[in-house]
């Protein structure tokens, strides 16, 4: 019984390691930055019109 678990996610393990090492999976997080300036969506409402 151990096996019909501990095989599909082994296999998991190993498939995701290898997207992530080759870079075809990315690690993000789940949230917007938290600062808006930092933000590449938010640029245009962050700039400065001084200059």
């Amino acid at each position: 019984m151990r096996y019909v678990v501990g095989i599909p996610f082994l296999v998991l393990v190993v498939a995701l390691a290898w997207g992530a090492l080759t870079g075809r999976v990315r690690a993000r997080g789940c949230c917007a930055v938290a600062d808006p300036a930092r933000d590449l969506r938010m640029r245009d409402a962050v700039l400065s019109t001084d200059g």
